[in-house]
């Protein structure tokens, strides 16, 4: 026989148990004592009636329509704020070129003026 051989028939030979085996045995198969689960219970308890699931279940399905009658609601308007904010921003543009097409204008009459004045001066 090889060393690990002998090793692994000296690891698995026939013991006899300790004298406090039983004890720890026992004590480990000791149930421990059960969280304290109220609302758990209290919601079992509440369910075990058949008109009660049904409410709960009608008042589930009411409140997730609600809830996405009122997310749609609101991708509505976010929709809508978007498409605001878009046009006041071409509005925005579009003045914009507008006045740099009348300050241009103003400033190629103020300097035609200038040079008639400096003609004039002269």
């Amino acid at each position: 026989m090889n060393p690990l051989d002998q090793e692994l028939k000296n690891a698995l030979r026939r013991q006899e148990p300790s004298a406090d085996f039983t004890q720890r045995v026992m004590a480990g198969l000791q149930p421990e004592p059960a969280p304290d689960s109220r609302w758990g219970e209290a919601i079992r308890n509440l369910l075990r009636f058949p008109s009660l699931r049904w409410a709960t279940a009608a008042a589930l399905c009411a409140l997730l329509t609600i809830g996405g009658l009122a997310y749609r609601r609101h991708q509505q308007t976010v929709t809508q704020g978007e498409m605001a904010r878009a046009k006041v921003m071409l509005a925005l543009h579009i003045t914009s070129s507008k006045l740099n097409v009348a300050l241009r204008g103003v400033q190629r009459a103020d300097r035609r003026d200038q040079v008639q004045d400096t003609q004039r001066s002269e």
